[in-house]
């Protein structure tokens, strides 16, 4: 085994954060984060798209073997240079049952951790990234000025808007609320 790959929840803040830890690690297997909802992932493990559970973990290595859950975490720590004594530890008999409720606390709290943390998701950033950069103009509050220089439409509601936008603060709300589709056509919710 030369390469896990690690399937990831990129709408919980947590497992984004996780996932960019993981990257800074010393590993002895390499490991590639990809986000569980990405076309990448659909193209790539198609038999998995939707199989599991939301709180569910998957890694799989390069030889076809899938890891779910509390397995899935451990091949995590494995892989990991300053983690594998531990994942050897909590995989013995005596320590699984304890490992086991460990990681299903923290998978069924994943987005409580998120919150209390403060930690965003992929999803959000990338809406805000698609809106434009945090220097360009931004449209004050009332339609009428929204009316800036550039002949740029937001693609939400069609508003004139500001170079460099993609979607008005009003329609830009309402996606990261979750209320209807984001410009890009893609659901947040």
């Amino acid at each position: 085994m030369r390469t896990l790959c690690v399937l990831y929840d990129e709408t919980c803040g947590f497992c984004v954060s996780c996932a960019r830890w993981l990257g800074e690690q010393c590993v002895l297997v390499e490991l590639e984060c990809l986000p569980a909802g990405s076309e990448e992932a659909a193209r790539r493990f198609p038999e998995l798209r939707r199989s599991g559970g939301s709180e569910e973990l998957v890694v799989v290595d390069d030889e076809g073997g899938v890891y779910r859950d509390t397995h899935a975490w451990l091949m995590v720590l494995w892989a990991l240079e300053d983690y594998r004594d531990w994942a050897q530890r909590l995989s013995r008999p005596a320590l699984m049952p304890l490992a086991r409720n460990a990681f299903e606390l923290l998978s069924r709290n994943r987005r409580r951790v998120s919150s209390w943390l403060s930690l965003e998701d992929e999803t959000l950033r990338t809406e805000l990234e698609r809106a434009g950069a945090p220097d360009a103009p931004k449209c004050a509050p009332g339609d009428e000025a929204c009316r800036l220089p550039g002949g740029m439409r937001c693609e939400g509601c069609g508003r004139p808007l500001a170079r460099g936008r993609t979607a008005c603060p009003h329609c830009l709300a309402d996606v990261v609320r979750g209320a209807f589709p984001s410009p890009s056509g893609r659901g947040t919710g």
